[in-house]
């Protein structure tokens, strides 16, 4: 496991993860640069986040809406432990955390690459990075986007989320952030929950026309996509949040 640290994010708010870099990337990237603030939620919502990472979105949930139940999935250790650290440390409540990676189908033992520097680059698909670190070289030196980028294999195992929600309660918003695995997660989830699903929140890189194939696959569903460009993530990178709204 990796050494915790702490990021001093406001005078009475700090975060534990793996790299205090990052987490004050995301957390100006959430609550300076409002990623998510197209998001609306009843008073007491039903959130599922895929990709849970450290926890700073669900700071951003329970911010707003302190009873929110959060199901949650964070498959890479260190990361789940940061987290687990963090919601001990907020006294956060009606949370399940589960550790495993979500897909379109349940395998058993799939490697994934886990970068220690970048833990939230951490994905299924290292060979999806090629274009993120080639337009990186352009703004830092080559031999410190390549060791951002330095990862080894972590080995986890992989579960359809239909398998995780509730036959006959509405999903109030689903959040998925998972590097590279956004449809399959989508295709994850069987024709009789989606009803169910009131609101999405999606970061994609539109690589091999993935953006276009997630909102079909949502508008699909009944739900209707507004794309935004990702913010702080240079324009060339591609990557994009897709927020989708039922009716």
């Amino acid at each position: 496991m990796t050494e915790m640290k702490t990021a001093q994010l406001k005078e009475d708010l700090t975060f534990l993860g793996p790299s205090v870099k990052e987490i004050m990337w995301q957390y100006n990237e959430i609550f300076d640069h409002g990623c998510y603030d197209a998001i609306q939620l009843p008073e007491a919502p039903f959130v599922v986040d895929v990709g849970a990472n450290i926890g700073l979105f669900m700071l951003f949930v329970k911010q707003r809406r302190e009873s929110a139940e959060i199901l949650a999935f964070e498959p890479m250790p260190d990361p789940a432990q940061a987290l687990t650290q963090n919601m001990e440390e907020y006294g956060w409540t009606k949370i399940a955390v589960h550790p495993c990676a979500l897909g379109r189908a349940d395998e058993d033992d799939v490697p994934f690459t886990y970068y220690p520097l970048l833990p939230g680059n951490s994905t299924r698909f290292p060979e999806q990075k090629a274009l993120q670190k080639k337009v990186l070289y352009d703004y830092e030196p080559v031999d410190y986007i390549d060791r951002l980028h330095s990862g080894y294999e972590v080995r986890v195992d992989v579960r359809r989320l239909s398998s995780f929600l509730p036959d006959d309660r509405v999903v109030d918003l689903l959040k998925v952030d998972v590097e590279g695995a956004e449809l399959d997660v989508l295709l994850g989830i069987d024709p009789a929950h989606w009803p169910l699903i009131a609101q999405v929140v999606i970061e994609v890189q539109d690589l091999g026309g993935r953006l276009e194939d997630v909102c079909d696959l949502l508008i699909c569903y009944g739900l209707k996509p507004t794309v935004m460009r990702a913010p702080l993530i240079p324009t060339e990178i591609l990557t994009y949040v897709v927020y989708a709204r039922r009716g």
